[in-house]
């Protein structure tokens, strides 16, 4: 579990998506299922206005993977990949 004391570097909304996942994702494909696209726009905004949002909600226990699909889309738009293009060949 992602904690502040171990793990200082790791943003808000990654150790509140996965916290809440490890609580209440267990869940066919709850990486590999698309949550609604709204649901997902909706936390994102939330994130981005640097709340931390109740992901308790019925909205997000209703669709599970809009939490899954946040940590998707945050690794994906990252500015580098978290397996570098300096080690691409080592890892190909």
């Amino acid at each position: 579990q992602l904690t502040n004391n171990c793990c200082p570097s790791v943003p808000q909304v990654l150790k509140s998506c996965t916290e809440f996942i490890e609580k209440h994702g267990i869940v066919d494909g709850i990486y590999r299922l698309s949550g609604i696209a709204s649901n997902i726009q909706k936390l994102r905004h939330e994130f981005d206005s640097e709340q931390i949002p109740d992901l308790t909600k019925d909205i997000y226990i209703q669709d599970i993977h809009c939490v899954g699909s946040l940590c998707k889309l945050y690794f994906r738009e990252l500015p580098n990949p978290l397996l570098t293009y300096q080690l691409y060949e080592k890892f190909s």
